[in-house]
């Protein structure tokens, strides 16, 4: 259901529409007693229909309420509104870490101290045992006053209950993504952390540090590769910084800092030479190698307004509540094994073939369903179409 500027929402009236996304529509409205202006979030319709995108929505209603912190957007209230369930949330004015870098350059001081604010609202969440598992730059919002704002919690795990990541999913961006949610290991605080190491560096040198042409090069270089360090890229950034970064990004969680306050606690340890006020150079690019990516698990909105709450995402695996299944035999697979299909898929892929196939096989036993779906991850039409031809060979 679409909403039009004065329209009433229960006791809302619908001032403008700030954008739409895989998921969901955010609306900018005004409380019609208290005059206030929210930004409103709304389930798409097509996806108000998927039982388990409404019980994502409302987890993260129940994790925002559970939450209060000066960084992180504030939910004021939720309500059913002909059976569609609403987020009226705190209407934060600015934009997002990555607009505000891709438009100018930043400081050193700056850069440091917007991490340090997330570091601070990933601290106290932490604590209450929700990990964000969707940190990067478009899902920091810098208010006109500077205060940092962490947005989107719709992919969080909490101790709410179970978690609701569907086997055969990666949940969140690409780019950003832990060595260990890649490789299909449950995200944890410091899978947080290595997010943010991923995003500071950005800041820092203008650059990713984990790049590649496709979806597969990525995953894989977030496992294997050693990124170059900041300060060999960006002069002006003290070792010291450049030092806790790539701490931040060890393959090894074990290795990392076993907590957001030490991580903080690193960043102020900017030696009396440097130059804080120094910025840097090139703003970032408008678009990244590969698209960011997260699976069809949350309720996320793109913005072009300044009051924007969340950040556009893509799919990498498509979300199958239902599927039909189809008999072996009809399909030739029937004496074909899951090894077999890893190993087809790993010549276009790669090893990490085998992690994709193990993700689909837990979703369904229906090989034609995990070779179709397998074959999704291969990025040429002309590799794709040689691959689903070997179902009947």
């Amino acid at each position: 259901m679409a909403f039009e500027a004065g329209q009433r929402i229960g006791d809302y009236e619908v001032v403008a529409r700030l954008g739409a996304g895989g998921l969901g529509v955010v609306y900018e409205v005004q409380h019609l007693i208290s005059g206030r202006r929210e930004a409103m979030k709304i389930l798409l319709p097509d996806q108000s229909g998927t039982p388990e995108m409404v019980e994502r929505f409302r987890r993260e209603v129940q994790t925002l309420a559970s939450l209060n912190h000066v960084n992180i957007a504030q939910l004021h209230t939720a309500f059913y509104y002909q059976n569609q369930l609403a987020m009226v949330m705190e209407l934060v004015h600015g934009e997002t870490l990555r607009d505000l870098r891709a438009r100018a350059a930043i400081t050193l001081h700056h850069a440091l101290a917007y991490v340090a604010q997330v570091l601070d609202a990933l601290a106290y969440a932490h604590r209450l045992g929700v990990v964000h598992r969707d940190i990067k730059p478009s899902n920091v919002m810098i208010s006109e006053g500077g205060v940092v704002k962490l947005l989107d919690f719709g992919i969080a795990v909490t101790g709410l209950g179970s978690d609701l990541t569907r086997a055969g999913y990666l949940l969140g961006s690409l780019n950003y993504m832990s060595p260990e949610q890649i490789g299909g290991s449950k995200a944890g605080p410091r899978s947080d952390i290595y997010s943010v190491g991923v995003t500071l560096y950005e800041l820092l040198t203008g650059e990713l540090p984990i790049k590649g042409a496709n979806n597969y090069e990525i995953m894989m270089a977030h496992i294997n590769r050693v990124p170059v360090r900041p300060h060999e890229i960006a002069p002006m950034v003290p070792i010291v910084i450049s030092d806790a970064v790539m701490r931040a990004l060890a393959k090894d969680p074990a290795q990392r800092f076993a907590t957001a306050e030490d991580f903080h606690l690193a960043l102020r340890g900017i030696p009396a030479q440097a130059e804080p006020g120094a910025t840097f150079a090139a703003p970032l690019p408008t678009t990244h190698p590969s698209a960011n990516v997260r699976a069809a698990a949350g309720l996320s909105a793109a913005s072009s307004l300044p009051g924007k709450v969340v950040s556009p995402s893509h799919t990498l695996f498509t979300s199958h509540s239902q599927h039909p299944r189809s008999t072996a035999s009809s399909t030739g697979l029937e004496n074909l094994s899951l090894e077999d299909i890893s190993r087809r898929l790993a010549v276009y892929i790669g090893p990490v073939a085998k992690f994709i196939v193990k993700k689909l096989a837990a979703q369904s036993d229906d090989l034609d369903f995990i070779f179709r779906e397998a074959a999704k991850q291969i990025p040429s039409d002309s590799d794709r179409a040689t691959f689903l031809k070997t179902r009947r060979q």
